[in-house]
C-alpha cells in the first residue's frame, strides 16, 4: 500500500504571517514546493475549514472547503502559492455559497473575474518563488478595499464551533438554529457539526507534536470523548492515524 503523508511534510513547505493591514483578510500566506522525480507517496492535505486562492505556473485556482482530507497530484519540482483566507471573507470575495465549491479544486476565471487574474504574467516573470509570493500579497492587498467586513456571525460560528454544540452559538449569537446552519453552509461549505469536527482535528494537530502528552491526554485535551474516538474521528477526517500524525509532524 502506498505510504500517505501530509502535504505540510512533503518536499517543502512554508507559511509566512501576512503582513499589516492584510492579515485581517488571509491567515497566512505559503509556499510548497514538491520533490523532484515521482511521488513516492499518497499527499493528504486535512481538512481546515478554510478556502485558499492558490497561483501556479498555470494560472489561478481556488481551493474550496473540504470535508475530508484532499489527495492532490503534484508535479515533480511543482511550486504552488497560496493565501489562506480568513472565516467571512471567502464568500464576498467569490460571491458565491461556499457549499458550491466544497471539496473542488476550479480556476479562479471560472467562479468570478477577478482583477487577479490579469497579473499571471508578471507573477511568472518574478525571479524567484519567494518574490512572486510577495508580489501576490501586493496584488491581493491592492483589491481587498472592495471586500466588506468579515461577518461577525461567520467568525463567531468558527470561534465557538469547536467547543460548543450549534443550538448554545445560535442563542450567543442571536440567530435560530435552522438559520445558523444556513451561515455555516454559506460561509464554510457544511454545516455547524462538520465544521465543529474540522476544527476540533485542527485543535489536537496544533498540539500534537508537543512532547510529554500522551495520545489519551491529546484526546481529552482536544475534546474528544476518548482516545477510541479520536482515533476514528482522525482516521476518517485524514486517513492517517493520530500516532502516524505525531510520528509526521515530530519527524
Amino acid at each position: 500500500m502506498t505510504e500517505t503523508i501530509l502535504a505540510k511534510r512533503y518536499g517543502d513547505y512554508r507559511e509566512y504571517a501576512a503582513p499589516g493591514a492584510l492579515s485581517a483578510v488571509i491567515r497566512c500566506s505559503w509556499m510548497h514546493r514538491a520533490p523532484e522525480g515521482p511521488p513516492a507517496a499518497r499527499i493528504a492535505v486535512v481538512p481546515d475549514g478554510c478556502v485558499d486562492l492558490l497561483w501556479t505556473d498555470e494560472g489561478f485556482l481556488v481551493a474550496g472547503p473540504d470535508r475530508t482530507a484532499a489527495f492532490p497530484r503534484l508535479r515533480p519540482g511543482e511550486t504552488i502559492l497560496g493565501l489562506r483566507l480568513r472565516p467571512g471573507i471567502a464568500r464576498h470575495l467569490l460571491r458565491c455559497d461556499l457549499d458550491a465549491l466544497t471539496g473542488k479544486v476550479v480556476p479562479l476565471a471560472d467562479i468570478r473575474a477577478h482583477g487577479l487574474t490579469t497579473h499571471h504574467d508578471r507573477l511568472l516573470a518574478a525571479s524567484g518563488p519567494l518574490q512572486r509570493l510577495r508580489l501576490l500579497q501586493a496584488l491581493f492587498a491592492a483589491g481587498t478595499a472592495e471586500l466588506p467586513a468579515t461577518r461577525p456571525d461567520a467568525a463567531a460560528l468558527h470561534a465557538l464551533g469547536a467547543s460548543r454544540p450549534p443550538d448554545a452559538i445560535a442563542a450567543e449569537i442571536g440567530v435560530t438554529a435552522r438559520t445558523l446552519r444556513r451561515i455555516s453552509i454559506a460561509e464554510f461549505g457544511y454545516g455547524p457539526k462538520t465544521l465543529a469536527r474540522i476544527l476540533r482535528l485542527q485543535d489536537l494537530l496544533g498540539r500534537i507534536a508537543r512532547p510529554g502528552t500522551s495520545l489519551a491526554g491529546l484526546a481529552a485535551d482536544a475534546g474528544f470523548a476518548d482516545q477510541a474516538h479520536m482515533n476514528r474521528e482522525v482516521l476518517a477526517l485524514t486517513s492517517l492515524t493520530p500516532g502516524e500524525i505525531r510520528r509526521q509532524m515530530r519527524g
